[in-house]
């Protein structure tokens, strides 16, 4: 699907919405698989900071890496639990996810083109963004509480496997590869550091509590 299509297709929404609320499950359903894509990039923008939001990117990161099973696996529509696909909402919330639509549109339109396709086309680009997906998915999902960019790290592994896809560009799977490297390097400094002085911070209570106690 194209992104003038991706818009027009928010932008019915937000008219049939004025009729009645539509369902989270009904609007991305109707977008097949490419539809299961943006429901990865839409659902990765809260982590794209570098803030950790705790239990909330542990649950989150599950949900991702679900979806990329489905893109794995090969599915035409969307699966959610029912609590999540069928949350409705009105006009205007759907007004706003349009403007998140257009302004992401228009930031991919000046950092992406069409470049090899074949990487991004067909069933090949689904289950490639999907692997992503699952790989940055489980590593949001690391409790890692109160470390920076820990979130943020696994989250553009998604979103740039995301818009490979959307924006048929190959080379952003490269960069998905990238920060999946990235982020693996940097969780490894972060467990060495907890390990590191950790271990120093032991050493240093058994070497003066007795002291205390005396």
């Amino acid at each position: 699907m194209s992104n003038e299509a991706l818009v027009h297709h928010l932008e019915s929404c937000v008219e049939r919405a004025r009729l009645a609320p539509l369902s989270f499950g009904t609007v991305f359903g109707e977008l097949g698989r490419d539809g299961i894509v943006m429901t990865l990039l839409v659902m990765c923008l809260p982590f794209l900071q570098p803030i950790s939001l705790g239990p909330l990117a542990s649950a989150g990161g599950l949900v991702l890496a679900g979806i990329g099973w489905q893109l794995v696996r090969g599915r035409g529509e969307l699966w959610l639990p029912a609590k999540v696909r069928d949350v409705a909402l009105e006009s205007a919330g759907w007004e706003r996810l349009l403007g998140v639509c257009r302004w992401l549109v228009g930031l991919f339109a000046k950092v992406t083109r069409t470049r090899m396709t074949r990487w991004t086309d067909g069933d090949r680009g689904h289950r490639t963004a999907g692997w992503f997906a699952i790989v940055g998915g489980l590593l949001l999902a690391i409790p890692f509480g109160g470390v920076p960019f820990n979130n943020m790290l696994p989250a553009l592994i998604v979103v740039s496997a995301a818009i490979a896809v959307l924006e048929r560009d190959g080379l952003m799977f490269a960069m998905a590869a990238f920060w999946v490297v990235a982020t693996l390097a940097y969780f490894a400094l972060i467990a060495w550091a907890f390990y590191y002085f950790g271990s120093e911070i032991k050493d240093w209570i058994a070497a003066n509590l007795p002291s205390w106690l005396g």
